[in-house]
């Protein structure tokens, strides 16, 4: 059991998996956006809109991505890396209005959307059900440390000396490249062929009241988890706290060393008492960034974000592909479903009158979230046994 039992030893999944890195640095230009934005004197309405704007195409484009997953996963990743790049290109023209901006992001957006479809999707076809959770666990600490420290990093640091114009710039040919990629590296097959349920099927299992209920739980968390990323570069700069890829850093230290010590055990522990304890732990985020003050407390708070995070979205990923066929439909319906958090957060939240009420409303997002998933708790749990090493 844990990591020798997952298919390293396979290069062309090993080879997909570490590829799997580019799409999340290259979208980290997504995050100084709203900064850019604040920097130029936007309200927290008109950067929730360019946000919430940015994410359109990628919702459209969902139920195509998902279902063409299925069958041309390499397509979807190609295409996806491509429409990355031409808005990282267009960002880079340095238009500076709010619409191209917008335009410029919803590229980005599909193109990252279209991204995680196509890999998670084929990231769990490789294993049986009882290691789904594991692997995604491992497979989201991955995208974290790509994200949270590469990427952030390297488009920070781009953007505080050459500027916003010039990191664009760079992470396009990143997008490029990773097209290129794609199109020579192996795409890994599943060992099994893959449950594929009729679009009528699909829909009738969503309706069951109990997927229902924990859709709701995942959109509440999303939209935690989408304030903390469309504004928490704008609150930087109004409050004076500094970078903020130490907040990220911090979260990324959690992440890793939390998910290498208890990545194999998140059925052990139970996914439901999981996403409890994180939304409780997530809506304590919310609080500390409505009142945060000083770049000490936004680094700890990083750490708070870390632990909220640390198991929740492996749990529930894997819940869901264990309740519902078709991997493809399933991946598609969960960015569809983070998408929709994005907006709630973004053009929602957006509308109140401050940073404080922005993340107090978040705040509350995760407690709900926390408080509806205890009835579930049972029927979260994993039907089959982890496979023996």
């Amino acid at each position: 059991m844990g990591l020798r039992s997952l298919p390293w030893r396979d290069p062309g999944f090993t080879s997909f998996f570490l590829a799997a890195s580019l799409g999340p640095m290259c979208s980290m230009a997504l995050r100084f956006v709203p900064g850019h934005l604040q920097a130029q004197g936007a309200s927290p309405a008109v950067i929730g809109d360019v946000m919430a704007l940015s994410t359109l195409g990628g919702v459209v484009a969902l139920p195509l991505a998902g279902i063409l997953t299925a069958r041309r996963p390499r397509l979807v990743m190609v295409v996806g890396a491509l429409l990355q790049g031409a808005g990282l290109g267009l960002a880079s023209r340095g238009d500076p209005s709010a619409g191209a901006l917008a335009s410029a992001v919803a590229l980005m957006s599909t193109g990252t959307a279209a991204l995680d479809v196509a890999v998670v999707s084929t990231i769990v076809s490789t294993v049986a059900q009882g290691r789904r959770a594991e692997l995604l666990a491992y497979y989201f600490a991955f995208v974290n440390l790509a994200r949270n420290v590469l990427g952030s990093t390297l488009a920070e640091q781009l953007v505080l000396h050459h500027g916003f114009s010039t990191m664009t710039r760079w992470l396009a040919l990143g997008a490029l490249a990773h097209a290129g990629l794609r199109l020579l590296l192996p795409v890994p097959h599943p060992p099994a062929a893959p449950a594929r349920a009729s679009l009528r099927t699909f829909v009738l299992t969503l309706a069951r009241p109990r997927i229902a209920l924990l859709l709701l739980v995942f959109v509440l968390l999303g939209t935690n988890f989408a304030a903390q990323e469309s504004f928490l570069g704008a609150l930087a700069v109004s409050r004076e706290l500094g970078a903020i890829t130490p907040f990220f850093g911090a979260y990324f230290v959690v992440i890793a060393l939390g998910r290498a010590l208890v990545g194999d055990r998140i059925d052990r522990l139970g996914r439901g008492l999981i996403v409890a304890m994180s939304g409780l732990l997530l809506a304590g985020l919310g609080a500390g960034l409505a009142v945060v003050s000083t770049p000490v407390q936004l680094w700890g708070l990083g750490l708070v974000s870390g632990l909220g995070h640390l198991l929740l979205w492996p749990a529930l990923y894997a819940t869901f592909y264990d309740r519902v066929e078709d991997r493809g439909l399933v991946s598609a319906l969960l960015a569809g479903a983070l998408a929709a958090s994005g907006f709630l957060a973004e053009l929602g939240l957006g509308r109140l009158p401050s940073y404080a009420a922005i993340y107090a409303a978040a705040s509350a997002c995760a407690l709900a979230a926390g408080l509806l998933v205890l009835p579930l708790r049972r029927s979260m749990e994993s039907t089959r046994p982890t496979e023996p090493t």
